[in-house]
């Protein structure tokens, strides 16, 4: 996507590596695909479980584990948007459904970017 070398060269390889930045993207992509697809409620359960898989994936290549207490604000804040998006874009063909992937994108490409910070900064204060 061309959205996410722009986001990639502008952020992420100055804060990411390159491995974390690649797991990051491939969970944003398939968020906002889910995001896509006008599914009436169902694609609120997969981007749950991508957005689980994605944190699940960043503790793994951080070496930690993955507590639901170090992840529900960002969990909670990305299900309430995504919540939003959806029932703001999923009425509008075609457009909304484009609008609400390339928000979900986004969103999901800093998520994971926040957390990684957020797994850092406590690694080097501990």
């Amino acid at each position: 996507m061309m959205i996410d070398k722009y986001l990639v060269q502008t952020w992420g390889n100055k804060m990411f590596e390159k491995e974390i930045a690649k797991i990051v993207s491939r969970h944003a992509t398939l968020a906002a695909f889910v995001a896509f697809l006008p599914m009436l409620g169902f694609e609120l359960l997969l981007y749950i479980g991508v957005l689980w898989h994605m944190y699940s994936a960043l503790c793994k290549k951080a070496d930690t584990q993955l507590h639901f207490g170090n992840i529900i604000v960002g969990f909670v804040v990305n299900i309430v948007v995504a919540i939003i998006v959806d029932l703001a874009f999923s009425f509008i063909p075609i457009f909304g459904w484009l609008t609400s992937g390339a928000i979900i994108y986004i969103q999901f490409y800093l998520s994971g970017k926040g957390y990684i910070e957020t797994l850092r900064s406590e690694s080097t204060s501990a």
